[in-house]
């Protein structure tokens, strides 16, 4: 969703140029609303066949990442933050604290359950960190 919206915000802007600046620049603007498009499409392909590690997690903060070389632990932080349509994750390693990541879940991207209870893992890490 996000995706086609920046989409159709960047041909407006080449498609609404004060007209006749220069010459040739119905050509220009036909090249550039093909890039935009075609650059699209790339990005939605290459997301499909994309595949994605399983995660499990649980509601005290234990992120699970599994794949052909076995299992990776994370601990989500008190830095994750949830939204409406977003949840950005921020994720630590339990072994060193230094190894960290963002990972960015947007809400169509999983079922509206799996949403929710993320949101509440969330929100339970960062109760737990103000207790303390």
């Amino acid at each position: 969703m996000i995706q086609l919206l920046s989409v159709a915000i960047l041909i407006l802007t080449v498609v609404c140029w004060q007209p006749e600046i220069f010459k040739f620049e119905f050509l220009l603007q036909f090249l550039f609303v093909c890039l935009i498009l075609i650059s699209f499409f790339r990005t939605l392909l290459l997301d499909y066949h994309r595949t994605h590690n399983p995660v499990i997690f649980s509601e005290r903060g234990e992120w699970t990442e599994t794949n052909i070389d076995g299992q990776i632990s994370w601990q989500i932080t008190d830095k994750s933050r949830v939204s409406i349509f977003l949840v950005f994750i921020h994720l630590v390693s339990p072994v060193n604290y230094r190894n960290s990541k963002w990972r960015l879940v947007c809400k169509d991207q999983v079922n509206d359950r799996d949403y929710r209870r993320l949101c509440r893992a969330i929100v339970y890490q960062q109760q737990s960190i103000g207790k303390n």
